[in-house]
């Protein structure tokens, strides 16, 4: 039996991708927060409390480093040195951008007083989460701060006023809203951003002081009650857990909150396939690409420490296909350091080239392109160098998978699933869901409910359909958003009814522009795809169940690893390795 255990889990990709190809394996552990963040302070954006929370973790990570005793300790509090080096590095740069002269200074103290009058007067006829944002720079707003915070206070108010369109009649503020037009939203860019960065490093912080004091308690059992009490009360939080939970076997005690606080020796020697990929935000093309700088992105380290805490045979890593150019390349020959360093034989390259792999080359039609990193202990018996699998024919199109696509005359009645969906049938075989490989035909079996099956929704006919697919049809208003090219320096081709979908996004529940997320027609109507369709296009057979909001669902369809890619990769595992070393 295949022990499998997963960080990032997710829906569980992997556990579907041994389901289908009928693998009997065991779950030793998963491990998700479902993007369940615990509370931290948040550092203002704003330059002089940029700056002493910078003077302040500065101190507390050189403490940090001077107490630990231990090397790991050692090397987060380095790789902390670099983050906090980085901020620096953008906070001097930004401040001489707000270097003002004595005659800007008049004018910015002209301004203030004007800016306290507008916002305030603002308050009284706007929504409430507009009063919200100009109540928050209100409480920014401080005589005493330095002139170049004061400068930063009013470029971001300034900014504001533009986006929501109110109109002032502040000399001085003109004057400074003119000066700075062509940098003003770089330069509140960059304090947010600065701003965001500090959020990062003292969240990390508190991590690696939450590690310290796990170190202190004496059992395996004691630090997982410790780590599940920060979270306590944000259990139902976690839609991602709830997914996992109602669709694959695994104890809650195996069932683990945060990576950053997971000991891996708990589990040394106990697992054969290790399967994650760390947060891609921090790469991908659609979030702000800080790489290993960002905390989501330093998950990465904390995937490579429990490779080698765990030592698994094997392990898979996936990633979005930025990460190759993200700084310059950097990041990926630091990741490649990493994984040469594990002590693996480390495969990431396929004819010669990074071995990024798109699912419409593995049967699923559907634009995705993904990096994989696979990796076997270096005493694992090996018949034959591994290799990625190679492409097949795409013969699917993207209506192959839509709910209003399959005809109602092969239906069972009530009667029939209640047969084939019995715990007893299943078990000696006589039927099978969703099977990759099909039973033996035997002759009449399709007549007295033997053989195979699958799971489709419901559909009788077209006004069922019709009825079950309303809510996702677009309205009149949101249709024309969604089919207009784009705005300013956003340009995107609206099309419709694709044979190979778009890749699914983690917010395709916002419903982006057509050039971007995917869109059908139905009886001449327009609607965006539903949960279920999403789901299909990720891999995952009808019988996998839909226990969260519709939100959650695309959310969590839209981070998952397409099935038929693990399945087509894991093939090749087992085509390199001997027999009985992973089953």
């Amino acid at each position: 039996m295949l022990k499998l255990a997963t960080v990032f889990s997710g829906i569980g990709a992997i556990e579907h991708a041994l389901d289908r190809m009928h693998v009997d394996h065991e779950i030793v552990f998963a491990c998700d927060n479902g993007d369940v963040e615990l509370e931290m302070p948040k550092v203002k954006v704003d330059i002089d409390a940029i700056e002493t929370e910078l003077k302040a973790l500065k101190k507390e990570v050189k403490a940090f480093s001077l107490d630990s005793a231990d090397e790991e300790s050692v090397d987060y509090a380095a790789q902390l040195d670099v983050m906090l080096a980085g901020v620096e590095g953008e906070l001097k740069k930004l401040l001489e951008r707000l270097e003002v002269s004595d005659d800007e200074l008049k004018v910015i103290n002209e301004a203030l007083g004007d800016v306290d009058r507008i916002l305030k007067s603002s308050m009284d006829a706007t929504t409430v989460s507009k009063k919200k944002k100009y109540k928050e720079l209100l409480e920014i707003r401080n005589d005493s701060t330095s002139d170049k915070a004061k400068l930063f206070f009013l470029l971001r108010a300034t900014l504001t006023l533009i986006n929501d369109k109110i109109e002032y009649d502040s000399e001085p503020l003109k004057i400074i809203a003119k000066s700075y037009a062509q940098s003003i939203k770089k330069i509140i860019k960059s304090g947010k951003d600065l701003s965001e960065r500090l959020d990062m490093i003292h969240n990390k912080l508190f991590y690696l002081n939450t590690n310290v004091e796990l170190t202190q308690l004496d059992s395996y059992e004691a630090r997982k009650k410790y780590v599940d009490s920060l979270y306590a009360g944000k259990e139902s939080q976690n839609k991602v857990k709830q997914s996992y939970m109602a669709n694959y076997k695994i104890s809650e005690k195996d069932f683990h909150w945060n990576v950053a606080f997971l000991d891996g020796k708990q589990y040394e020697g106990q697992v054969d396939l290790f399967v994650g990929g760390s947060p891609c935000q921090s790469f991908s093309l659609v979030g702000k690409q800080r790489g290993l700088e960002d905390t989501r992105g330093t998950l990465f380290y904390e995937y490579a420490r429990l490779i080698r805490e765990i030592k698994p045979k094997v392990f898979i890593y996936e990633n979005v296909k930025a990460i190759l150019s993200n700084d310059k390349g950097r990041t990926w020959e630091k990741m490649k350091e990493v994984f040469t360093d594990l002590g693996y034989n480390v495969y990431y390259t396929y004819n010669g080239k990074p071995s990024v792999l798109n699912a419409r080359d593995y049967g699923i039609p559907q634009n995705r392109e993904r990096m994989f990193v696979v990796g076997f202990r270096q005493d694992i018996n090996m018949i034959k160098e591994f290799e990625f699998p190679a492409p097949i024919p795409l013969e699917k199109k993207m209506q192959d998978f839509l709910l209003d696509n399959v005809s109602g005359a092969y239906y069972l009645p009530k009667k029939g699933v209640d047969f084939v969906t019995s715990e007893k049938n299943l078990t000696k075989r006589y039927t099978q869901i969703d099977g990759e490989i099909a039973l033996c035909q035997k002759k009449n079996q399709q007549f007295n409910w033997h053989g195979d099956f699958v799971f489709v929704e419901e559909n009788k006919d077209m006004e069922k359909t019709m009825e079950d697919l309303e809510k996702y049809f677009l309205s009149e208003k949101v249709e024309k958003y969604v089919m207009a090219t784009g705005t300013k320096n956003f340009y995107s081709r609206p099309k419709t009814d694709l044979e190979v979908a778009r890749p699914l996004l983690t917010t395709m529940h916002k419903m982006h522009r057509a050039g971007v997320d995917n869109y059908v027609h139905t009886n001449g109507r327009l609607r965006k795809l539903t949960p279920r369709e999403c789901l299909r296009l990720m891999g995952f057979c009808d019988s996998f169940k839909i226990v969260v909001s519709d939100t959650a669902m695309y959310q969590q369809a839209g981070n998952s690893i397409v099935v038929d890619v693990l399945i087509a990769i894991m093939r090749q595992i087992f085509n390199s390795v001997a027999e009985d070393e992973l089953v």
